[in-house]
């Protein structure tokens, strides 16, 4: 399909990408405040058709208003104006944030399998998909960005500190104690999730890692599947890591399609 742009929204950052052919074309990131810089991707050679995924209802608002401008229609919202055509099992399926949805959808369509999902994003989620291909729910964790956050806002003396790597899991400062506590923590934290997420739905279930602080995981996630430290050892198979930078674009591209063929 000719004319499509696809447009993700999350707490932090917006992510652009033309379509053709069904593909994704180059990616463009600004940060929500900046989404006015997104208008020329718009506006440039034929008016295409918006599709979009937001987790942000004013950037949303800011997108509509944006999209007229540029394209003369406003965007086309997934769950709004078209579904993901993927069944859950969850107690409150409206509750469960799109792009959690598209990134499972979009890795479910890769493997045909049961598999687990980790979004590093303003939030981190672990999610989990059936062999069926029905989400399962998952688990909700901060990024570094909020846990830094947190700190210097809940407690008094605590300073603000920029989210980072960390040389030593033994800061010498106030400073690098924060951000070791954070960068070490973090990372222990997801992959204390993600082994606990395999121990239920397979220790040989693919993982697929997406978001902005995913190559932070990249190399720590094959480590922990040959350590077989997934909860059930049931298995001699191991599960595979694939880092795919744009999976909810693509999971919100397939959901589009699906929907147009009907």
């Amino acid at each position: 399909m000719s004319g499509l742009v696809a447009v993700t929204l999350g707490n932090s950052s917006a992510a652009l990408a033309r379509v053709a052919g069904g593909r994704l074309g180059e990616v463009r990131r600004v940060p929500v405040g900046r989404l006015a810089d997104l208008g020329e991707v718009l506006a440039a050679g034929r008016r295409p058709q918006v599709v979009a995924a937001s987790v942000n209802p004013p950037a949303l608002e800011r997108l509509r208003r944006l999209s007229v401008r540029a394209t003369g229609r406003p965007p086309r919202v997934a769950r709004v104006d078209f579904p993901v055509p993927m069944k859950m099992d969850v107690d409150r399926p409206e509750e469960v944030g799109v792009d959690r949805l598209l990134g499972a959808f979009a890795a479910w369509r890769r493997v045909r399998r049961a598999c687990v999902v980790i979004d590093c994003g303003t939030a981190t989620t672990v999610n989990a998909v059936s062999a069926k291909g029905v989400f399962l729910g998952g688990a909700i964790f901060p990024g570094p960005a909020l846990l830094t956050r947190a700190l210097a806002r809940g407690t008094a003396q605590l300073p603000a500190v920029a989210p980072g790597p960390a040389a030593s899991a033994i800061g010498k400062s106030t400073e690098e104690a924060i951000r070791a506590g954070v960068w070490f923590g973090w990372q222990g934290g997801v992959l204390a999730l993600l082994a606990a997420a395999l121990g239920e739905v397979g220790d040989d279930a693919p993982v697929f890692l997406t978001g902005g602080d995913r190559d932070v995981l990249a190399p720590e996630v094959p480590a922990l599947i040959a350590s077989g430290r997934g909860a059930g050892k049931r298995s001699a198979k191991r599960s595979r890591c694939e880092v795919v930078p744009e999976l909810v674009l693509e999971g919100l591209v397939l959901a589009y399609h699906e929907h147009v063929k009907r």
